[in-house]
């Protein structure tokens, strides 16, 4: 727990005291909501898991991150980021559930900032935790930087920060953010595959979602 708030605390600090939780979808584990915003990361690559390459304890890494899970190299289907040395053992690790995943990014969306940054925060579920590898006690955060100046997403792996802290860096000018169709002025988020604002939901419609669940 002191881990998690570590990292929550950081990331106030990064965004000045303005990111909000916003709720995550019950259906697209990709997509997140504000008031009457949306963030979609789903087309953010064309394929997932996307591979990361990066440091770690020891050594050098694959990470294999999906945002939904499914990861094809972990074995838990809720995993979210699946972790790999590029040489030598082939133990994979969990290092981040999809299920506890939480969003903090500007509530109101671009009515409010146009290039934004939000974070997406992967801890591992703490179920029958070791400290002797690191299971439960693994978590990734993901960093999300809309940069007007990179035509095409380009996602980093940080590496790990000690212990069992990783950070993956995402950054493009359509990134899966919120925006407003400059033309039709209708609101929705910026398609990372065709670079097109995909219309949302009103903000009736994201509360009727979230009713009787």
């Amino acid at each position: 727990m002191i881990k998690i708030s570590y990292i929550v605390l950081s990331i106030f600090l990064i965004n000045i005291c303005s990111a909000s939780l916003l709720l995550i979808d019950r259906k697209n584990p990709c997509r997140a909501y504000g008031n009457a915003s949306v963030y979609d990361i789903t087309n953010l690559v064309k394929e997932w898991p996307v591979t990361l390459k990066g440091t770690g304890f020891g050594g050098e890494y694959y990470y294999w991150w999906s945002c939904s899970g499914n990861t094809r190299y972990c074995e838990d289907t809720d995993t979210a980021i699946c972790q790999q040395r590029t040489v030598g053992t082939q133990i994979r690790y969990n290092a981040g559930n999809v299920s506890p995943q939480l969003w903090f990014g500007v509530f109101n969306g671009p009515a409010v900032q146009s290039n934004l940054t939000w974070d997406i925060i992967y801890p591992n579920i703490q179920l029958n935790p070791s400290f002797i590898d690191g299971t439960g006690i693994r978590v990734t955060v993901v960093h999300f930087i809309v940069d007007p100046n990179v035509d095409q997403p380009v996602l980093t792996m940080n590496g790990e920060n000690k212990y069992t802290e990783y950070s993956i860096t995402v950054r493009g000018k359509c990134i899966g953010q919120p925006a407003v169709n400059k033309t039709s002025f209708i609101q929705g988020y910026c398609d990372p595959q065709t670079g097109q604002v995909v219309p949302g939901p009103s903000i009736n419609e994201i509360q009727s979602y979230f009713s009787n669940v």
